[in-house]
């Protein structure tokens, strides 16, 4: 039986407020908290080393005081999986997806000429979407500690 190491440090509830932030932005924090390591710096990339698992690879895109902005993909022998570009804010103690595909990174750079609905339904859509990939990694055995840094 596999352990959820996360399960009593995250929140249970998912209140949506009107500015679309959720509580799951919260806990997608505090997974990361769990998943990435202790110190890095932008410009660096990480390789993950757990144990029969496919690699994981993080690259930290930039990092500032308030916020740090990476991407993470699978890499395998013949290809790799696609980017998933995650934004932490460090001061709200959040983190979301900005985009993993083409249509979402589309769909982000037109702004204000897109449905506000449209933002959201994408936006909260992501978010469950990491919540649920970082539990996965986590239950899996990737974790902070597991990193190992490459050039």
């Amino acid at each position: 039986m596999i352990t959820n190491p996360v399960k009593n440090k995250i929140r249970k509830s998912e209140i949506v407020n009107p500015k679309c932030l959720t509580l799951r932005h919260e806990n997608n924090f505090v997974m990361l908290q769990l998943l990435l390591p202790n110190h890095f710096k932008t410009g660096e990339k990480y390789i993950s080393t757990a144990k029969n698992r496919p690699r994981l690879v993080m690259k930290i895109i930039n990092c500032y005081k308030y916020t740090t902005e990476i991407i993470m993909n699978y890499e395998f022998d013949s290809q790799s999986s696609e980017e998933i570009n995650i934004k932490i804010y460090h001061d709200a103690q959040l983190a979301e997806i900005v985009y993993c595909t083409d249509v979402q990174k589309f769909i982000r750079l037109l702004g204000p000429k897109v449905c506000p609905q449209i933002h959201k339904k994408t936006r909260t859509t992501l978010n469950i979407f990491l919540q649920k990939w970082l539990n996965f990694l986590l239950a899996k055995g990737y974790s902070g500690h597991l990193w190992q840094l490459i050039s």
